[in-house]
């Protein structure tokens, strides 16, 4: 059986494709012929052309994704070592169904265990994100105002275009709402505003560039006695992830993975959007209702549904797939190299 690639960037990726799908891939043909199922990138815009063919052929569409665990740089310098495959949606969708969600679902009902408890810890311990070229390992260097995480809440900003914004039921309004609702609800704290690591690379455009910060403290009370007194703080550099989330008792997100971490790193976390951990009990959904398809979970279950179920890890080099474990060493390896080199001067 054929899968038709229908992007060059998953071309790029055929043999982890042929791995998780266990079909043959090959190049997209005209008009979709002479192929069992079509390969694309989640629901992005780049990919409607490919499921609505899919749709008139009566032939499966296959949703292909990074994972939460992708690489040590952005961007495709690296392929991803964790991918997400879903034949029903795909996870940013809220409006309809996922594989992810079906997961989720299911873990409900069985109950946490001793390995997705082991699997939580290592993934905390090792302080390992969907990107993994951070260089600042903690919040003492930035010259904060307070050491105590109850004095300092985390904002979490998205590239512009996102598709994990839209499929959140959310739009670039909800980002001023986000920041103008922490200002609000937090009159004495200090707001961190996490820039994402590709707005910081210079690749891709986010929701709080200069001249729109600016409006919005200029249209905001709050927001303007929040900068007049030193508390509303940009954060460009490359800190770590775990060390932003540990450092704060409250993060405001839209649609962000960092939401979940944070969830993980014992944070209350307001959602903006419905991202693939809202709903369940585990988050403050502020805006967008919870699909009626999902309930109460732990978030043990949410946990072990998307990264341990939903998740595959890849081995490119090997033709092989990696299992949990395996993929936190690998990445942190991968990683420490990295840092080391950047350290030693060779880095750019």
């Amino acid at each position: 059986m054929r899968i038709g690639v229908a992007t060059s960037g998953l071309w790029r990726l055929r043999g982890a494709v042929e791995m998780l799908a266990g079909f043959s891939a090959c190049r997209f043909p005209h008009y979709g012929l002479g192929v069992d199922a079509i390969a694309g990138w989640g629901h992005k815009p780049t990919s409607a052309k490919a499921r609505q063919l899919a749709r008139r052929r009566c032939i499966p569409y296959v949703a292909f994704e990074d994972g939460f665990l992708r690489s040590v740089l952005p961007g495709d310098t690296e392929k991803p070592l964790g991918m997400v495959m879903d034949r029903t949606g795909i996870y940013y969708d809220a409006s309809q169904p996922s594989d992810m969600e079906a997961y989720i679902n299911r873990r409900r009902s069985v109950g946490s265990s001793p390995e997705v408890r082991v699997a939580i810890e290592q993934l905390r311990c090792s302080r390992l994100s969907k990107y993994n070229n951070a260089t600042i390992d903690d919040l003492s260097g930035l010259g904060l105002l307070s050491a105590d995480r109850r004095e300092r809440v985390l904002v979490i900003d998205q590239t512009a275009g996102d598709a994990a914004i839209v499929g959140a039921g959310a739009d670039s309004e909800s980002f001023d709402i986000m920041l103008r609702t922490a200002a609000a609800e937090n009159p004495a704290a200090e707001i961190l505003l996490r820039v994402h690591p590709e707005t910081m690379l210079g690749r891709k455009a986010g929701h709080f560039d200069s001249d729109r910060l600016k409006s919005l403290v200029n249209t905001d009370a709050t927001l303007e006695r929040c900068q007049a007194e030193g508390r509303l703080r940009l954060i460009p550099e490359p800190v770590n992830p775990w060390a932003l989330l540990e450092g704060c008792a409250k993060v405001y997100c839209v649609s962000s993975q960092l939401g979940f971490e944070a969830v993980l790193a014992g944070c209350e976390v307001h959602c903006f959007g419905m991202p693939f951990y809202g709903g369940w009990g585990i988050t403050r959904d502020r805006r967008v209702p919870a699909p009626p398809r999902r309930g109460i979970a732990t978030v043990e279950a949410v946990f072990a549904g998307a990264y341990l179920d939903y998740s595959f890890y890849v081995d490119h080099a090997a033709k092989s797939f990696l299992d949990f474990c395996e993929v936190i060493d690998f990445l942190s390896l991968s990683r420490n190299s990295l840092l080391s080199v950047t350290s030693l001067g060779g880095g750019n």
